[in-house]
């Protein structure tokens, strides 16, 4: 029995990866959070920045399906959909103009060029797979790196468990910066058991580059205002996720739902479809069919997006309330007892960090993005905690209180 092992599970280079889940009986909720330092080839997908959700079943998923009517290796799906970042819950930066060489792809049926899907580079010489550990570690295949990583209080009953990552080598010239941070919060609610917190900042090359924050789903999303709901009605799965958009802003968020007969597999303008084989047969539509996308409106170098994901089963009638937290220097959320927040441009905070937040009951605090050192937290100008330690690995300060106004000083 799994019982006594770990809820979260951080796997560190190459790949720079995390697992976290509430339990382990089957009403847990299921996180994967990656970033992708180093790119083999063969059968990795160019998901660097990617996750999942699972609840009561699949709920943000990998699109696509590995073998179908289409075939494998260097079949229009595999090599235009599944494997490409378009298939992902991760960033897409287009450009109209980017071409995806690709002849070194294994397998028959080889073309120049894949689809522009306005995701990651293939790396190599035209995607080539790594060939040596030196190869490995060289720039061509050198895709993310590990910016921060924790848990707390420990990984056996975590409350937060998080993961930040520089995601911006995955991608060509065409991304200036490209950095995600999750936090997977353990709600400790029958209820609403967990929330998945995603803050990003995408800088490209040029302003026309349209950005997407996408979430690929089975059966079709319903968006309404800033938030949209994944529901699971199928196959006796009963999940359901609601994402709140905190950031582009209400007004400057385009929020857009692609799937359906004919769009399964969209990449701009082509379907690639791949049907179930007859001796492998996908009841239950896990290549999915549909994802949502959150796009800025008004055209801009620098961006940055800020989702909100909570689980619940699908007779749900009300999630938790979710307010972005805005402060000079930090932007975060508040959602049921919890207070998470980000560094505003996304770069280590070392000096003075301010903040108020409201609420009756005490909440649990996670401020991330801080150098490591001694750091003392006041509240409402007087000394609330003199002295707290944060680490190197997740430059992170966890603590409880109640709502007034906090400073933060190294």
């Amino acid at each position: 029995a799994p019982d006594d092992l770990p809820l979260t599970r951080y796997s560190g280079s190459p790949f720079g990866w995390m697992i976290a889940r509430t339990a382990w009986d089957k009403n847990s909720v299921i996180a994967e959070m990656k970033i992708n330092e180093q790119f083999v080839g063969n059968h990795q997908h160019m998901d660097g920045g990617s996750f999942q959700l699972y609840y009561r079943g699949p709920l943000a998923i990998d699109a696509g399906a590995y073998q179908g009517s289409s075939g494998g290796y260097n079949s229009p799906h595999n090599k235009n959909f599944f494997k490409r970042t378009i298939a992902h819950n991760s960033l897409l930066v287009y450009n109209p103009d980017e071409k995806f060489a690709c002849w070194n792809y294994g397998g028959g049926g080889k073309t120049e060029f894949a689809a522009n899907d306005g995701g990651q580079r293939m790396p190599g010489d035209r995607w080539e797979t790594c060939r040596s550990f030196k190869q490995l570690l060289s720039k061509e295949y050198t895709t993310g790196k590990v910016l921060g990583h924790g848990f707390g209080p420990d990984a056996y009953k975590p409350d937060y468990s998080y993961l930040k990552g520089d995601i911006t080598q995955a991608y060509t010239e065409k991304v200036k910066e490209a950095k995600r941070s999750f936090v997977f919060l353990n709600l400790h609610a029958a209820e609403i058991p967990g929330a998945l917190i995603v803050f990003d900042k995408v800088v490209s090359s040029d302003p026309q580059f349209k950005k997407f924050w996408l979430l690929h789903s089975i059966e079709e999303p319903v968006i309404e205002g800033n938030r949209f709901t994944v529901r699971r009605t199928k196959n006796g799965d009963t999940g359901m996720l609601q994402n709140h958009v905190l950031l582009p802003e209400t007004g400057n968020a385009q929020i857009e739902k692609v799937g359906g007969k004919g769009k399964e597999f969209w990449v701009f303008g082509t379907n690639y479809p791949n049907d179930a084989l007859p001796n492998r047969p996908d009841d239950a539509n896990e290549r999915g069919a549909w994802r949502v996308e959150v796009s800025p409106a008004a055209p801009a170098t620098e961006n940055y997006f800020l989702n909100v994901m909570q689980v619940a089963d699908n007779t749900c009638k009300q999630m938790n309330n979710v307010k972005r937290i805005d402060a000079e220097k930090v932007v975060g959320v508040q959602i049921a007892d919890r207070v998470v927040t980000f560094s505003k441009d996304s770069r280590p905070l070392s000096g003075k960090v301010d903040m108020t937040v409201d609420g009756n009951a005490t909440m649990k605090f996670v401020i991330t993005d801080l150098i490591p050192g001694t750091w003392q937290i006041k509240k409402d100008g007087k000394v609330y905690i003199p002295a707290m330690e944060v680490r190197s690995d997740d430059g992170i300060l966890s603590f409880e209180g109640t709502a007034g106004h906090y400073e933060f000083l190294r």
